[in-house]
């Protein structure tokens, strides 16, 4: 999970500093037995429309996203061992607990992933 980038989240422009998993492997593991992501920070998972937090440390935040960056649904403080999707989910955004409700995210905002390792957008 090399590639980062920034999320930012419209209308307000909260950013968010992600690391964006996109190979198999990397989607499997997803936070599996990882430190939880500092405020702020997070890890987008695409293609995706539902996880699974076995093996994860703590609670997070899940926010799924459809292929034009809207937010579909949100799943705040989901504890270790449970199961979360959305119909019509291109991606998910997992961050650790809490983090949706102290940066406004809701179901209705645009997402927008900026890929600061080459300089583009996506």
């Amino acid at each position: 999970m090399r590639r980062t980038g920034l999320v930012v989240a419209e209308p307000g422009a909260v950013r968010l500093r992600v690391r964006r998993a996109v190979r198999a492997l990397e989607r499997l593991i997803g936070l599996i037995a990882q430190p939880l992501p500092a405020a702020g920070a997070g890890l987008w998972i695409e293609p995706c429309r539902a996880v699974h937090t076995l093996g994860v440390r703590g609670a997070l935040d899940l926010v799924f996203v459809a292929r034009g960056g809207e937010v579909l649904r949100v799943c705040e403080d989901v504890p270790p061992g449970r199961a979360r999707g959305a119909f019509g989910a291109r991606a998910v955004l997992e961050m650790r607990g809490g983090e949706a409700s102290r940066l406004g995210l809701r179901p209705g905002m645009r997402l927008r992933w900026i890929d600061d390792t080459r300089g583009g957008k996506r």
